[in-house]
């Protein structure tokens, strides 16, 4: 009983100790897009007007935010479709070279940003790709892909090949068979991995700040704005932005919490 009472304080602890680590410097970020003076001053003074004339004085909705968009419209079907393949293909078969490509697609996960970033600027400039839309949405792909691969491996693993053995069977395809058995079962992991693209995407600065070139109006996302916004001095309208992205960070959140619980209940699991 004492070490049951023992273990939950300390989870309780811990819990508490997570909360104010994670949601202190997102309060931080709120705060400080509301009040250039001092962002710790609660309540802050006329936070709604000068929370929305930063954001939009920040000229975060043009050319940021639509290329921010654009990218990520593009990226995440080429990472699904692509992380798909790859992943169907490493589970299910064997070649030669195959650890090696799993490695190199799972590489930029723990691969410092700034390393990944020198490694494709160097490759993209043999390319002549180096500050252009492409070597932006090429950066933003190596990124992704590790996500989409992942997820779907998982499921893909956990499938039961007899399935498809008895789709095959009956006279279906590969293709056929991919279509209509693989892919309703890993269904839940696409949309999982829609999800975290959509949110990396958006969000991504270290490895794309580095081949981005920082033009303003050109190659400049909404993170590397808030970059240029805070080098500028312009701090409250780079802490409005930032909590933009807070805010999209936690609506990510919200949605791999119910794509988590959908898929649970679907299986029959708890989520």
């Amino acid at each position: 009983m004492h070490r049951r009472l023992s273990l939950g304080t300390a989870a309780n602890v811990l819990s508490i100790l997570v909360y104010v680590f994670l949601l202190a410097p997102l309060v931080v970020v709120v705060l400080a897009s509301f009040n250039s003076a001092d962002f710790l001053s609660f309540p802050p003074r006329g936070f709604s007007l000068r929370w929305y004339r930063a954001l939009w004085e920040s000229e975060v909705w043009g050319d940021s935010f639509r290329l921010s968009v654009l990218l990520t419209a593009v990226v995440t079907p080429l990472s699904l479709l692509i992380g798909t393949l790859a992943a169907y293909a490493l589970v299910r078969y064997s070649f030669p070279g195959k650890g090696l490509v799993a490695t190199l697609v799972m590489a930029p996960l723990v691969m410092p940003q700034i390393v990944l970033g020198i490694a494709l600027l160097n490759y993209f400039s043999l390319l002549g790709l180096i500050d252009s839309l492409t070597g932006l949405m090429l950066g933003h792909l190596v990124v992704t892909l590790p996500f989409t691969v992942r997820l779907v491996s998982i499921s893909v693993h956990n499938l039961d090949p007899a399935l498809e053995r008895a789709a095959q069977n009956l006279g279906a395809t590969p293709l056929q068979t991919f279509w209509r058995v693989t892919l309703p079962n890993v269904k839940w992991a696409l949309l999982y991995g829609v999800i975290l693209c959509t949110a990396r995407a958006m969000g991504e600065f270290g490895a794309v700040s580095v081949v981005s070139g920082h033009i303003r109006g050109l190659t400049n996302t909404v993170p590397l704005h808030v970059e240029v916004l805070y080098n500028e001095y312009n701090f409250v309208a780079a802490f409005a932005v930032a909590s933009a992205l807070a805010v999209l960070a936690l609506v990510t959140m919200a949605a791999k919490a119910l794509v988590e619980w959908r898929s649970g209940a679907a299986s029959g699991r708890p989520a």
